[in-house]
């Protein structure tokens, strides 16, 4: 899909008065699921949580060229195109089978998935017209990780992205960070919530997350873009990973090393630990994941 990505001018964003304060905000969904009691591997071989961070300032920007984009491909503005859908449209469409009712992605059955996939990834090249964006992605392997409940997993993919969103923004006393997720669950929203909460107040080894808003806001993913950019990082991340022991998954892996690799966050040039993150800390699964990914940009970068 060569060519879709039109790249904008670049003009330099800066915050509002004072000049020394931003506001950022953090836009996070998750992919795939973490079950401990009945593990799922063929179709869930992890659990993904992807974070991206703005500018306040730049939030408009990116809100108007996607609902442009939505104008472009005529698609519904008060629906959400879900990386999944994508990939159970094609099957539909390839084997001319008919959408079931209850389905969520009944709404597209008359649209050519090929179509979708190219808003999608013109979607994530938005990114490339706003000037700051830092990515943070967290994996777990569900095959290693069985040992731990789901609340504990939780727990410690939100933890992981709180520390990173505080390191990155923590240059001025001033900064300031509000976390956006999606809905889970009613339990899993209170969980989060909760969780969050005590890690402002208490910290971690992380003394003090000063630089981060009180209280995790959760809205519902077809009604915020951001958190919908996060659902279409998760996705090529899924592709990148499960794209290591299949070849299925190439366009999803273009994707990733053409819009999501540029913009992870990096520490003294490392991705690392900085951008992408494994949980729970495992430095064979972490060497693992490097040498691959090494291998696979080749065919990218």
């Amino acid at each position: 899909m060569k060519g879709v990505c039109v790249l904008f001018s670049q003009t330099a964003v800066t915050c509002n008065i004072p000049q020394t304060m931003c506001t950022y905000f953090a836009f996070s969904d998750e992919c795939g699921l973490y079950n401990p009691k009945k593990p799922n591997l063929k179709v869930h071989p992890y659990y993904i949580r992807s974070t991206i961070l703005i500018k306040s300032s730049e939030w408009k920007i990116l809100k108007e060229k996607f609902f442009a984009l939505k104008k472009e491909y005529d698609l519904p503005i008060n629906k959400e195109i879900k990386w999944a859908y994508l990939w159970s449209l094609r099957i539909h469409q390839k084997n001319k089978t008919p959408i079931k009712d209850n389905k969520d992605f009944k709404f597209l059955e008359n649209y050519d998935y090929h179509k979708l996939i190219e808003f999608v990834e013109k979607t994530l090249c938005l990114l490339n017209d706003i000037e700051y964006k830092k990515i943070v992605l967290t994996v777990t392997k569900n095959k290693n990780n069985s040992q731990y409940s789901e609340p504990k997993m939780l727990k410690m993919h939100l933890q992981e992205h709180m520390q990173r969103i505080e390191m990155e923004i923590q240059d001025s006393e001033e900064n300031l960070a509000v976390l956006f997720f999606d809905p889970v669950s009613e339990n899993t929203d209170k969980l989060l919530r909760d969780v969050y909460f005590e890690l402002i107040n208490e910290g971690d080894f992380i003394e003090k997350y000063s630089h981060i808003k009180d209280s995790l806001n959760i809205e519902h993913s077809h009604q915020s873009v951001g958190i919908q950019i996060a659902d279409y990082i998760s996705g090529t991340f899924s592709a990148m990973l499960r794209g290591i022991t299949s070849n299925n998954y190439e366009l999803g892996q273009k994707m990733f090393f053409e819009y999501v690799y540029p913009n992870l966050r990096r520490y003294n040039g490392k991705i690392m630990g900085a951008g992408i993150r494994e949980v729970q800390s495992d430095s064979q699964f972490r060497n693992y994941l490097k040498t691959e990914f090494e291998k696979i940009s080749k065919k990218y970068l």
